[in-house]
């Protein structure tokens, strides 16, 4: 009661104060003439009021928890390092529990990397184990960011699973992981499959499945599963908002209306559960009169919960522009006692207040959720900031932001460069420069316009030292203004130190040259790539072909850019071919054949002859874009006039391969042999993996014996294929039988077979299974791949080796990866015990040390 006393009090003092004076906050022309209004006299009031308010809001202390946790999980010294973000979270001791893993997965939501990364470290944590509403939180943040495929794989993959397979039973994660990723047809048979065994889910599972059918419009299943609960007698708040949401998916409002209301008498609970969603509904519809009535009459039975449905009606309002004005939003709010309206119906409306300057209603706002008590959010102390800046009030603006340590405040970009331009204007250069450079220590790039206004206010301020400096601290805020896509931002940076006889670096070009290709604004990196040519700086080959393949995915323009770069570049090169060559490439790679056609054709219409790279290069571009008839075409043309060479094969034979045209791919390798040319390795490995993939294993095996027979050693690839298709099937082992004149000839092939024969599980193994490296070895050369396979072989037979075949693995110089890891999860279920005999690799931390 004392805060709002103090509140009205003031209020009514800066009332007479606007009344006397008019309007107190004109709408500034620019930031630079900022003219204190009649409310600063009591500046010092309202910025003591308004800390205090933000004060209530201090952070728990698992708020302040999760914040250390982002910011160790945005670090970008973490970035592309497991150990140190594994080892720093392990560091903090956390208590997991299922409500703090959603608060961290909630407050990471819109930062997928770092939600993710904690998901995965959280279910590798010995004294955790996901539930069901952990994985229904990771699979919803997946789906509203877009990222079905993720969801899918994640689902699809059984490997995927293993490691987060405790408490949770695999069969209901597949129905709740399914239906939230809109595949309900596959979500329902694995239900199926769970009543066919006896099993059911429970009322959380239930409606997550029912939501997900009501979301894909199956609404005939969705009575279906309705029966089941009933049935079940799950039925509660949560069905009765599903099923108000069918109704109003189907265009049925007035139906959801009476059956809103025909819960009245008995669930008054249930009636509010929906009551937001048809409101949403009739707002969408433009039917405000009537969603307004459905609220008063529903307001007058006492006992229905009613603050989400009026935060929803406010929010309609303000999208609709009926509350624009300060009076409208009072008057609609005013009759809600008891009654919480959502701060960010509050936030949405001074955004908009703030845009059009109208800053006296933004004052009221700000009062009217104080002395309404509503809890602000960070939102809410960044909009107070902008406030104060666009007021004129530096003083209370500066005094807020040195208070953000004090209050839990955390100013974002925008909040930076309003502060920054209002004490540039004010011509407190000095403050505003350690401001910036606060801002930039934090992570935030506040743009070319912010960076502009500051160096002219350095300068023009005699702070010479610091424009120095700034300008130097711009070589660092160039890339990283590109890395975040603020690519234009960078160039107009870029052009101010130009202006300012400050040269652009190679390493900056490159960041302006890959942020334009990020953005896919090819004409931009074209641009860019001939002004860095312009000052001295050769390009890199795939930066030419980057730029060019961007420049060539463009949607409108990307001809006439095109042929602009090409023109160029052709008046600087001396190796016209090769200038052509590049851009055939890039063709190639951004998929435009037709384009790499018109550059190829070019070389003889201008006087110059297409080389084998040439030749090479167009073949290629076919290939990858599946154009198989033309690269027949090209290939037969090109033979016709004797410029078939064994790298053209080489191209032909794996392209065919990629292109999965297996059958013409083996025509090409015969009549390739046929003209006395040798096969290259590279067309031999794709031939044989791909013929494994066919289970054409008599056919695998005999390239295998033609290539050994030419004196060649068997590559890592061709073993590694070899034993892999051996673990899935008996019939590599079956054809490597037949194969016994080589077995006789040439020792090693002989122990290749009883290796496949041990993987197929045909051969007794003659000693440890864990000492097989050093036999394959004496067959192959091996690589990490091969030990994966050997690591899953031994854990078959005896996981309790595993942990000792993996040090063994470290011993050796070899890096135990993502896939290594999922397989000790495997050995570590079968043992039955996460710290059975693992010598220290009972965290995904312990593994990633090697």
């Amino acid at each position: 009661m004392l805060l709002r006393r103090r509140i009205l009090s003031l209020t009514a003092s800066l009332r007479s104060c606007n009344h006397r004076t008019g309007d107190a906050f004109p709408p500034p022309p620019n930031f630079s003439s900022y003219a204190k209004p009649p409310i600063a006299a009591a500046g010092d009031i309202l910025i003591r009021e308004v800390k205090d308010w933000f004060k209530r809001d201090a952070e728990p202390q698992s708020h302040h928890l999760i914040n250390r946790i982002c910011d160790i999980l945005k670090s970008p010294s973490n970035d592309g390092d497991d150990r140190a973000f594994y080892h720093q979270l392990t560091s903090l001791r956390l208590r997991l529990t299922e409500k703090f893993v959603l608060d961290v997965l909630n407050h990471t939501r819109y930062d997928l990397h770092s939600c993710l990364k904690f998901f995965d470290w959280a279910a590798h944590q010995p004294s955790f184990h996901h539930t069901r509403a952990t994985f229904h939180a990771i699979f919803k943040i997946l789906r509203s960011a877009n990222h079905f495929r993720l969801i899918i794989e994640f689902l699809d993959g059984s490997d995927g699973f293993e490691g987060y397979r405790h408490s949770l039973r695999l069969c209901d994660a597949l129905v709740i992981g399914y239906a939230v990723a809109g595949r309900t047809d596959v979500a329902l048979q694995h239900f199926g499959h769970m009543r066919f065994r006896g099993l059911d889910l429970d009322t959380f599972g239930y409606h997550v499945l029912l939501n997900a059918l009501v979301e894909e419009k199956c609404f005939d299943t969705v009575d279906v599963i309705f029966d089941q609960i009933s049935a079940r007698g799950f039925v509660c708040a949560v069905t009765h908002s599903i099923l108000v949401k069918k109704l109003c998916r189907q265009g049925e409002v007035d139906e959801a209306e009476a059956y809103l209301r025909g819960l009245l008498p008995d669930d008054p609970d249930g009636c509010g559960a929906g009551l937001g969603i048809l409101v949403d509904s009739l707002c969408s519809q433009e039917k405000f009169q009537k969603a307004t009535k459905l609220l008063d009459d529903i307001k007058v039975v006492g006992t229905v919960p009613m603050d989400r449905a009026y935060s929803i009606w406010i929010k309609a309002l303000i999208g609709a522009g009926f509350l624009n004005n300060i009076e409208g939003f009072l008057q609609q709010i005013s009759p809600l006692e008891g009654c919480e309206i959502e701060v960010v119906r509050y936030n949405s409306l001074i955004s908009k207040l703030l845009k059009e300057n109208n800053l006296g209603s933004v004052y009221d706002i700000l009062t009217e959720m104080m002395v309404r008590g509503v809890l602000p959010n960070k939102k809410t102390m960044n909009a107070a900031l902008c406030f104060f800046c666009k007021a004129g009030l530096v003083d209370e603006a500066l005094e807020l932001y040195r208070s953000r340590s004090e209050i839990g405040f955390a100013p974002t970009s925008m909040s930076y460069s309003y502060l920054v331009r209002t004490l540039c204007g004010d011509r407190r250069v000095e403050q505003a420069y350690d401001v910036f450079k606060g801002a930039m220590d934090r992570g935030h790039f506040l743009g070319a316009k912010t960076f502009c206004i500051l160096a002219n206010a350095l300068c023009w301020n005699g702070k010479a030292d610091m424009a120095k400096e700034l300008f130097l601290g711009g070589c660092k805020i160039i890339p990283a203004l590109c890395d975040v896509g603020k690519v234009d931002d960078a160039i107009l940076i870029n052009e101010l130190f130009n202006r300012s006889g400050v040269a652009t670096t190679f390493g900056m070009f490159i960041s302006l040259i890959y942020g334009s290709i990020r953005l896919m604004r090819g004409d931009k990196a074209a641009k860019l790539i001939v002004r860095m040519q312009e000052k001295g700086y050769t390009p890199t080959y795939s930066l030419y072909r980057n730029v060019i393949r961007c420049v060539c995915a463009m949607e409108s323009g990307g001809r006439s850019c095109f042929t602009t770069l090409l023109n160029y570049q052709l008046s600087r090169w001396e190796h016209k071919v090769g200038t052509y060559n590049l851009f055939i490439e890039g063709a190639g790679f951004a998929g435009n054949p037709k384009l790499a056609r018109l550059v190829y054709d070019l070389i003889d219409r201008n006087g110059f002859t297409p080389t084998l790279d040439s030749n090479v290069l167009m073949l290629q571009c076919y290939l990858k874009n599946e154009k198989i008839a033309d690269a027949l075409e090209f290939f037969h043309d090109l033979r016709e006039r004797g410029e078939v060479k064994r790298r053209l094969y080489h191209v032909m034979i794996v392209g065919l391969c990629r292109a999965n045209r297996l059958d013409d791919a083996m025509h090409f390798l015969e009549e390739m042999k046929g003209e006395g040319r040798h096969p290259s390795i590279e067309c031999y490995e794709v031939l044989v993996q791909k013929l494994c993939n066919r289970e054409r294993y008599e056919e695998a095996v005999g390239l295998v014996n033609e290539f050994r027979k030419s004196g060649r050693r068997i590559t890592s690839f061709i073993g590694n294929v070899l034993l892999y298709n051996a673990i899935k099937s008996k019939g590599v082992y079956e054809a490597w039988t037949r194969m016994r004149d080589v077995e006789e000839k040439i020792p090693e092939m002989k122990a290749l077979g009883e290796l496949i024969g041990v993987f197929s599980g045909r051969i007794e193994m003659e000693g440890e299974l864990k000492r097989l490296d050093e036999v394959i070895e004496k067959c192959y050369p091996l690589d990490m791949y091969t030990y994966n396979m050997l690591l899953k072989r031994v854990v078959m037979n005896q996981a309790e080796d595993a942990f000792e075949l993996v040090e063994r693995i470290a011993r050796r110089g070899y890096k135990p990866n993502e896939r290594t890891e999922r397989i000790l999860d495997r050995a570590r279920r079968i043992l039955g015990n996460l710290n059975s005999r693992s010598n220290g690799w009972n965290s995904r931390q312990g593994l990633l040390e090697y």
